[in-house]
């Protein structure tokens, strides 16, 4: 009896082995399948890369003296023409008063000689006066005048030199960075001395992320071409840019050399900084609503470029003539259609898998499976 029990099992179980097998057989080498759509094929050069301002302002002096105050500080928001800071005008504010009374008392004794002029004229041409004492009263009234219009002159250059000695914003933008305290010495620039940098403005209207391109790839990219820019401080946020500058000056680190690349952050908001970093995808090359297949799904069998598409369960390879290849999609030209159930995935099945294989397969990016061996 325990024998027969036993013979039993061992055929029961070599059946189901059997028909486990078969099963397996008959549904095929799963595989990953996405259908051909239309859609963008591009190409990319990455590169890091750190925001700037191209309108970065450092505000200095014209004058030298003792800076008595700072009207502004770090992360203050500035209008062009705001004061900023302002020095000590004692010297030139008397310098000032003085040129203003010379002019008031130089105007006075202008007024006097016109008027004198003015009487003797009419007694010349009455002939109750020589041409003598007329060509003196006319002489005197030109001397008048030119000593008025010396110190007018002065007065303007005098305001000026006192204006100078308080410093206004030449842009709007934010103070990002204060160099100075009040009760320091500023000094002007020379040619051997840069002077004293009170302080920094930076135009936030305009922001730049200046990449830094791999010699390899500068080539590549042109004024023009647009990048997608990512910034750590916003990681959910992705901003679009303009190539607008690509410097001849090359940047060295350790073996690598790299060239900057000025990207325009195009709308940048209010809170990007100079100083924040990032990444940069600057599109090199752009094909749009062209029929395209993931990279993956393009195979070469005999020398052929092709694509395996699921047709009744099998898979079945199409030679196909391939256009642009991009960094993730390849653009077809000939060999399929719009609509048609290409495999993409997973590798070691598109690497091993033959033409005419049975396959069972699940829509790409994670879609369910779906037996076509029915």
């Amino acid at each position: 009896m325990k024998k027969k029990i036993i013979i039993t099992t061992v055929v029961v179980g070599i059946i189901i082995i059997l028909i486990i097998a078969n099963l397996a057989s008959s549904s095929g080498l799963q595989v990953q399948v996405e259908k051909v759509k239309r859609g963008v094929v591009k190409n990319i050069v990455s590169a890091p890369g750190t925001v700037e301002s191209p309108n970065e302002v450092n505000i200095s002096s014209d004058v030298m003296g003792k800076l008595v105050k700072l009207y502004v500080e770090e992360g203050d928001t500035v209008k062009e023409g705001d004061l900023l800071a302002k020095l000590d005008d004692t010297e030139a504010r008397a310098n000032y008063e003085k040129a203003k009374s010379f002019y008031e008392s130089q105007n006075a004794n202008y007024q006097q000689k016109k008027e004198e002029f003015q009487r003797k004229k009419v007694l010349y041409e009455k002939g109750l006066i020589s041409k003598k004492e007329f060509d003196d009263a006319k002489t005197a009234l030109l001397l008048a005048e030119n000593s008025l219009k010396q110190a007018e002159s002065d007065v303007v250059s005098a305001k000026d030199r006192l204006d100078k000695y308080t410093i206004k914003s030449p842009i709007s933008g934010i103070v990002t960075q204060v160099k100075v305290k009040e009760g320091e010495n500023v000094i002007t620039g020379t040619m051997n001395n840069p002077g004293t940098v009170l302080l920094t403005i930076t135009n936030i209207r305009q922001m730049d992320m200046v990449a830094d391109v791999d010699e390899s790839e500068i080539p590549l990219v042109n004024v023009g071409d647009t990048a997608e820019i990512s910034i750590d401080a916003f990681p959910d946020t992705v901003f679009m840019g303009i190539v607008y500058n690509i410097t001849g000056k090359p940047r060295s680190t350790g073996e690598s050399v790299s060239f900057p690349v000025r990207i325009e952050i195009l709308n940048p908001p209010e809170d990007i900084f100079p100083g924040m970093s990032g990444d940069c995808d600057i599109v090199v090359e752009k094909k749009t609503d062209v029929l395209r297949i993931p990279i993956q799904a393009l195979v070469s069998r005999k020398k052929k470029d092709g694509v395996f598409i699921v047709k009744d369960g099998k898979a079945v390879f199409t030679p196909v003539k391939k256009g642009m290849v991009g960094e993730r999609y390849v653009e077809i030209l000939e060999g399929v259609k719009e609509g048609d159930p290409v495999i993409i995935g997973p590798f070691k099945a598109i690497k091993e898998i033959k033409d005419g294989q049975r396959v069972s397969y699940r829509t790409g990016k994670g879609g369910s499976r779906v037996n076509k061996n029915k």
